[in-house]
């Protein structure tokens, strides 16, 4: 393993909110254990760990697939729609012993030189990766070629170092391979569009606008975009900086959220998916299915399990990685009562989920969660969760608990994807890089 290495945090300009300017100066001298328990409180090692606890989380759960479709309220400009749930024929693989991976050594490839990548998606059919960056360019990448095919400068916020806007994610839908991208635009609100591709290139006639969200500051605006084979789109969605947190908590705005909406295939607008926890309007916003968010900047979901995976970039004090499981759909992360473990506020709303892990500032600046790696590639890694902080540090949680990886650094790590066969690639300033063991 390498030997310990000093972290120096320094200013960046971070696609995602680095947790060292406070949302809430008064709160962020009040801190106390939170009066819940998680498996892991500790700072991660900056050296050879050893493995703390492992977290536990609620086996998923498969929703009803015969379930009534019903109305979407008047406030939401969605309707509902009934869906249907697959589930694997085989158990997957449990997260492996610390010990199995913890010797080795990993790499990154770079696959693709892009400026300031933020998502990578594939479609079906199509042999290419496509990459978002912050400045506005998507790029179709085949062979380590890159050729731009929507370019969104003109329309989103101009790249200046430290902003967290522009062009924050990107997707295919898997019905009918409409590519979907996530941006903030001129005056800072969110805008989810999406193309007709053809030939690869989107067709600009084509647009249409499928979500809206207005941002009351100018920070914490989420992006990250995750189609299920059911054509189910999951939107990341920040507190938008601007209210001390409490817009995560606000059950009429689609801010500090985690969003579940199904686009329409024939025109702007979509659906709500009718097992979504709110699907009603009666409790929150029908879009909803997890709240109480600082900044869930990366978030992934296991196909295996179900389980998702969110990266809540902190405040002033500590970053946190939560799982949703499917059982705990509609359930509440707590911010800005609670950050990781430290509780900031009284009166803080029944069973919150606290973290599985949470590190401090001393280690890293924003956390960038990766995915639950089911590759082939690594077999010593299959079932382990793979994470990361934008300063460099990588870690993977297994059967043990978590351990820091003797994993080449790659300068301002932006976040994660998992390619069609499994496989890991690591997003940065710098472009995409295949996560590999050498």
């Amino acid at each position: 393993m390498r030997s310990p290495r000093l972290l120096v945090l320094v200013a960046v300009g971070a696609v995602a909110a680095s947790g060292c300017a406070a949302d809430d100066p008064e709160a962020a001298n009040t801190s106390a254990p939170a009066p819940v328990s998680t498996f892991a409180r500790s700072v991660p090692p900056t050296a050879a760990p050893e493995a703390t606890s492992p977290p536990a989380t609620d086996p998923p759960t498969t929703p009803p697939a015969d379930a009534e479709p019903t109305t979407s309220p008047a406030t939401s400009a969605a309707s509902t729609t009934s869906t249907s749930t697959t589930t694997t024929t085989l158990p997957p693989d449990p997260p492996p012993p610390n010990d199995e991976f913890a010797g080795l050594t990993f790499g990154a490839d770079q696959v693709a030189d892009v400026d300031k990548a933020t998502g990578v998606a594939w479609r079906d059919g199509d042999e290419a990766m496509y990459v978002s960056t912050q400045p506005g360019p998507v790029y179709r990448v085949v062979d380590g070629v890159a050729t731009v095919v929507l370019d969104l400068t003109d329309q989103t916020f101009p790249d200046t170092p430290g902003s967290e806007r522009g062009v924050l994610g990107v997707a295919f839908d898997p019905r009918d391979g409409r590519m979907f991208v996530n941006y903030t635009d001129e005056d800072d609100h969110t805008r989810v569009v999406s193309y007709e591709l053809v030939d690869g290139v989107a067709v600009i006639e084509s647009r249409r606008e499928v979500l809206f969200i207005e941002q009351p500051g100018v920070g914490h605006n989420g992006g990250r975009l995750i189609f299920d084979p059911e054509g189910n789109l999951f939107i990341g969605s920040g507190d938008g900086g601007a209210s001390n947190g409490w817009d995560a908590q606000d059950t009429e705005k689609l801010l500090g959220a985690i969003l579940r909406i199904r686009p329409k295939l024939d025109g702007d607008g979509y659906d709500i998916p009718d097992d979504n926890p709110f699907a009603a309007g009666e409790l929150d916003r029908p879009e909803v299915i997890a709240r109480g968010f600082r900044n869930p900047w990366t978030f992934s979901i296991d196909d295996d399990t179900g389980d998702i995976w969110i990266g809540d970039v902190g405040n002033n004090t500590v970053e946190e990685v939560s799982v949703l499981p499917r059982s705990r759909w509609g359930a509440n992360f707590g911010w800005p009562y609670f950050e990781g473990n430290n509780q900031r506020h009284g009166d803080a709303p029944e069973d919150v989920i606290p973290p599985v892990y949470d590190y401090s500032h001393d280690v890293g600046a924003a956390v960038m969660a990766g995915h639950v790696y089911r590759g082939d590639a690594i077999p010593a890694l299959r079932g382990a969760f793979v994470f990361g902080d934008l300063t460099g540090p990588i870690w993977a949680i297994g059967a043990d608990g978590v351990s820091r990886l003797d994993a080449e650094r790659i300068a301002t790590l932006t976040g994660w994807a998992e390619g069609p066969d499994g496989e890991l690639y690591a997003l940065g300033f710098g472009g995409v890089f295949a996560f590999v063991q050498r």
